[in-house]
């Protein structure tokens, strides 16, 4: 997630105190949801039987659950409360904006995505020795191991906020349960339990989106409806989607600088790095082969494709319809309580359980798959260079999946501490100083990184020289204000001026400085690597793609079928049509999977 989104979703209380008539059905969704989650940790434990199934599936992973693994982490609860506050105020901005991560999809499937799978390494951070040797793999992975926590945190804290106040529960608490659950089904299966963790989250967030979308798109007539009565509530040139400096100085609470054209520029170039690094290869490294890392990254996008118009739909719809309930909200920022607010306004409570479990698997999926990559890159690469430096053998086989768990077990610790420290001293002061230092080193790291996986004859001082040049120029940008008593730079003039100044230096060096032997033997080990397709069968053997499909399949029936509990409530009556199309929906993709994993099985018991 990119640095300004985690200062965004600090900034804002999420949901509120919203008082839902039936809580002890939302309370029942959200244990079950919880349950359903630690079952999937408990069923994939055996699919990890060394450091690679526990890190990158074995490459064994399948196309469908890795894209829907990636889908999912490609965004967070702030999704559905921050993102959509700003829909509220600035309409078909926000799904111009969201188009961004579904662009650097179709460019991970174009490019990245398949070059990462054939590189058959284990952590992304091995995708940085490989290209550009041990010392800054070191670096990569001791600035993971300073940042994850941190992020893990912020995400965890997020979480708890609007969890813990729609559903009255302690903050600490909750921080503490919601950590556990991630623990646990992360710890035990490690990638397998996360990636199939994220792709039964997608089965249940998708179809109550788009219920929820269909349902404020009914209300108000369809597109042409809403259309129109956006033009007659007067809000046409707010709701434009790219807009001008004169009319973002009258909206209030919306960043001057954003949503011009510079701004998206910015904005899509920004995804595009962050999206093709290594550090974002960690689920690819999963795919059976290259063609299946490509698909994973066009589901993907075509599932962002889909969301970036559904999810914004609801809270355009609530400034059309309750502008004046959203107003009211005893919110510090009322618009960010739109989303919840028409869901509430227009489903029983076992639905509105559901678009908190939803919110709830965005952003969980982004803590899950960060906590399984900060403990690869422990186990992977900082304890193997720890022991050569010290004389030491490492662990190997069983031994370094045990390892591998206690570490899993440590950086989840972290996170929680890190968490419970948000809640108890606030988000502000040293927190938002980390973060702020996180955005200083995010860019000047990616590019280099980026332009690596491109070109030939780098030396291996052009990454190092690009790096602190760049950062540099990022931490001058950030202290300016303090020091000269300047205005803040928009984000658009800081994010070009950082990567300008990172890729010009970069090509300077490989422009003055000659490779070395070692340099150049190196590169072409990477780029022989690069462009080799895998050979599945001689390279890792059986596949278990039915079993997969079985195993993920069956889930969601459970889960199908136990959406339709809710229709026993008394919150739930007149509402059965809502409630068995988004049971129906997952109950029918759990059936098509489980029936495509029997007759998988059975044609290769016949061949």
């Amino acid at each position: 997630m990119h640095p300004a989104i985690l200062k965004l979703l600090l900034g804002g209380l999420p949901l509120g105190a919203f008082m839902l008539q039936d809580r002890r059905t939302v309370f029942a969704v959200m244990g079950g949801y919880l349950l359903t989650l630690i079952s999937v940790g408990l069923v994939f434990r055996r699919f990890s039987k060394d450091t690679s199934d526990y890190f990158r599936a074995g490459g064994k992973a399948t196309w469908w659950l890795i894209g829907g693994s990636v889908f999912m982490r490609g965004f967070s609860a702030w999704t559905f409360t921050g993102a959509a506050g700003a829909a509220f105020q600035a309409g078909w901005s926000l799904p111009l904006m969201f188009g961004a991560n579904a662009t650097a999809f179709v460019i991970v499937a174009l490019f990245t995505g398949g070059w990462f799978r054939q590189l058959r390494c284990v952590t992304s951070v091995d995708i940085v020795r490989l290209r550009f040797g041990a010392g800054l793999e070191q670096f990569s992975a001791y600035l993971g191991i300073l940042t994850g926590p941190i992020y893990g945190g912020i995400q965890l804290y997020g979480l708890a906020i609007f969890t813990s106040i729609l559903l009255g529960t302690n903050m600490y608490y909750t921080i503490i349960l919601l950590g556990f659950v991630v623990l646990f089904y992360a710890g035990i299966s490690g990638a397998w339990a996360v990636m199939a963790a994220d792709f039964i989250k997608a089965l249940v967030l998708v179809p109550i989106t788009v219920l929820l979308g269909v349902v404020c798109l009914h209300a108000v007539g369809g597109i042409g409806g809403l259309v129109d009565a956006i033009s007659r509530a007067g809000l046409a040139q707010d709701f434009r989607p790219v807009k001008t400096a004169e009319v973002l100085g009258t909206m209030k609470g919306i960043n001057p600088g954003w949503f011009t054209w510079a701004f998206f520029l910015a904005w899509y170039g920004n995804a595009a790095l962050l999206g093709n690094e290594p550090s974002s290869a960690g689920r690819y490294l999963s795919a059976k082969d290259g063609r299946g890392a490509r698909l994973a990254a066009l589901l993907a996008a075509g599932l962002f494709a889909l969301g970036l118009f559904i999810w914004f739909i609801p809270p355009m719809t609530a400034r059309v319809l309750i502008a004046d309930q959203v107003a009211a909200m005893p919110l510090p920022k009322p618009a960010e309580g739109a989303y919840a607010a028409i869901a509430i306004h227009f489903l029983p409570a076992g639905l509105v359980g559901l678009v908190l479990v939803g919110m709830c698997a965005a952003t969980m999926s982004a803590l899950d798959v960060g906590l399984n990559s900060l403990a690869g890159n422990i186990t992977q690469n900082v304890y193997p260079a720890a022991c050569r430096a010290l004389k030491a053998a490492p662990l190997e086989g069983r031994a370094r999946l045990v390892l591998a768990r206690f570490v899993t077990l440590c950086c989840a610790v972290a996170v929680i501490c890190c968490g419970l420290a948000m809640a108890r001293f606030g988000h502000g002061g040293i927190f938002n100083i980390l973060i702020d230092v996180m955005a200083t080193v995010a860019a000047p790291l990616s590019v280099p990184l980026v332009l690596g996986m491109f070109l030939r004859g780098v030396p291996s001082a052009a990454p190092f020289v690009s790096i602190a040049v760049g950062a540099c120029v990022s931490l001058a940008i950030y202290l300016s204000p303090f020091v000269l008593g300047t205005g803040a730079w928009v984000f658009q003039y800081q994010v070009g001026t950082v990567v300008a100044v990172s890729l010009v230096t970069f090509l300077l060096v490989r422009a003055l400085v000659r490779p070395d032997e070692e340099a150049l033997a190196r590169e072409r080990e990477f780029f022989s690597r690069r462009d080799r397709p895998v050979d599945f069968a001689s390279e890792i053997g059986e596949a278990n793609d039915g079993r997969q499909l079985r195993i993920v399949g069956a889930f969601g029936i459970i889960l199908g079928l136990a959406v339709l509990l809710l229709l026993f409530p008394e919150s739930s009556a007149g509402h059965a049509g809502m409630i068995c199309a988004v049971a129906l929906s997952t109950l029918g993709i759990g059936s098509l999977m489980a029936w495509l994993g029997v007759r998988s099985d059975m044609q290769g018991r016949s061949d």
